[in-house]
């Protein structure tokens, strides 16, 4: 008798002290709410079990009408669609339709190199194929109906920018190109595909492939903060973005998906363990892989319009984590983050301040420019920095780099993404550290 009081007494203090934990969680987003940081639903699934989810702001907002966002409201995932198409690719495979040697010249011959790309390559951005969303033109054309002519068109006028399997680098190229070969394949439209393969075997009815927003049917619209202040965003014509970012989903039927895939529903083992091995860190096929304060992490993160969105699968945890926002001024990454640690009865990342920053001159900034790099197990980790006069630029990618805030001569923050970076310039290392991960110390190259 003892004994069992003493687990019933475990038990009871373990679920008090997680309400507690997710009574900080709410505060959490009523403090998002209020200071116009966010507005969206965060969705957080253990053993297949929702234990917390919380929504806020409004769907749509026409003139002094607004629309509260609720569970069936539908937002575009935009890259999360990347582990959709991916998912399909796999099953080709596994019904010997596509092999993943195959060459990118059997569907479209007319891209770059397209006779050294094979599937493999597009699956984990190896390719080398230019971003399409980089054309000169895009701003204009990708509020427009195109067709898919005029997108490969489009990619055709671009040379590669590395060899194919010279390393990895980001494409939505590559996920649009697999969107039309599932298509050819399948003799149908990638909707349709979507919904014969995933959407009807899961009975998932609140993820489809988008077309014109329509807040009748509990679509989300997106805005920009501005100062504060909420501004209707530009709309994506859904025909640009095919299997690289044109799904929409509410975040319950999201955790769903990533359920099923992790618990085998979706394909063979054998390809679902091709599909999460990381080839060029993070990529796997479709999906990254990350950390969860020290847990292995597998998922996805999207931008489009106003939109943003992350999903993360802790295999440890058998937890699913889903962050869908149609208006965010606040880092993603520390959001996500404080989902797993009110789950964990840990106390949560504070909301970030506006950090005060100093000037630095040019001679410092240029002290810190240069490439840092890691390793990861046998994956290397590199971050290459700028000096731009008295400022310094930073990321993952030389062609893609962020704005970064001076807080000291060695210090640096960047509130989007949550990340704090300390330079040591005597030892040439830097601590990165970044919500959700532990630090990590690199070194400059030399």
């Amino acid at each position: 008798m003892k004994q069992l009081f003493l687990v019933f007494f475990f038990i009871v203090s373990l679920s008090d002290a997680q309400n507690t934990h997710f009574k900080k969680l709410d505060s959490f987003f009523k403090n998002l709410s209020d200071n116009n940081k966010m507005m969206g639903t965060i969705v957080v699934s253990k053993n297949g079990q929702v234990i917390y989810d919380k929504s806020i702001g409004y769907a749509n907002i026409v003139g002094g009408n607004k629309q509260p966002i609720t569970k069936s409201s539908k937002f575009r995932i935009a890259s999360i669609t990347k582990t959709f198409t991916a998912t399909m690719v796999y099953q080709l495979v596994d019904e010997g339709k596509l092999e993943l040697t195959d060459k990118l010249s059997k569907y479209f011959p007319q891209i770059p190199k397209a006779e050294n790309i094979t599937i493999t390559n597009l699956l984990t951005h190896s390719s080398g194929l230019y971003e399409i969303t980089r054309d000169a033109d895009f701003n204009i054309w990708h509020l427009e109906s195109t067709s898919r002519e005029a997108m490969l068109s489009r990619m055709q006028k671009h040379p590669g920018i590395f060899e194919p399997d010279e390393k990895g680098e980001y494409s939505n190229t590559n996920f649009i190109l697999l969107g039309y070969i599932i298509e050819n394949i399948d003799k149908t439209s990638y909707s349709e595909s979507l919904q014969k393969r995933i959407t009807s075997k899961l009975g998932l009815k609140n993820i489809y492939y988008g077309r014109k927003i329509n807040t009748a049917n509990n679509e989300c619209s997106s805005y920009n903060y501005n100062k504060g202040e909420l501004t209707l965003s530009e709309e994506t014509n859904m025909s640009v973005p095919g299997g690289a970012g044109g799904i929409v989903s509410t975040p319950y039927d999201l955790v769903r998906f990533y359920e099923a895939l992790f618990n085998g529903e979706l394909m063979s083992p054998e390809s679902f363990s091709k599909m999460i091995n990381i080839k060029n860190y993070p990529y796997g096929s479709g999906i990254n892989k990350g950390e969860m304060y020290g847990l292995d992490a597998y998922g996805h993160e999207g931008s489009i319009d106003g939109f943003r969105s992350k999903a993360a699968f802790i295999p440890n945890e058998k937890m699913t984590i889903v962050v869908l926002a149609n208006a965010l001024d606040y880092p993603m990454d520390i959001i996500a983050s404080n989902g797993f640690l009110a789950s964990q009865n840990k106390d949560l990342i504070k909301p970030m301040d506006n950090t005060p920053t100093i000037e630095l001159t040019e001679e410092q900034t240029q002290m810190i420019a240069g490439e840092y790099e890691t390793y990861i197990g046998n994956d290397k980790v590199a971050f290459t920095f700028v000096a731009d006069g008295k400022f310094l630029k930073g990321g993952p990618n030389p062609n893609v780099l962020f704005p970064l805030k001076a807080i000291n001569k060695d210090e640096f923050v960047n509130e989007q993404f949550g990340i704090h970076l300390k330079f040591n310039l005597e030892k040439k290392t830097l601590i990165f550290s970044q919500a959700g991960m532990d630090p990590k110390i690199l070194t400059k190259k030399q």
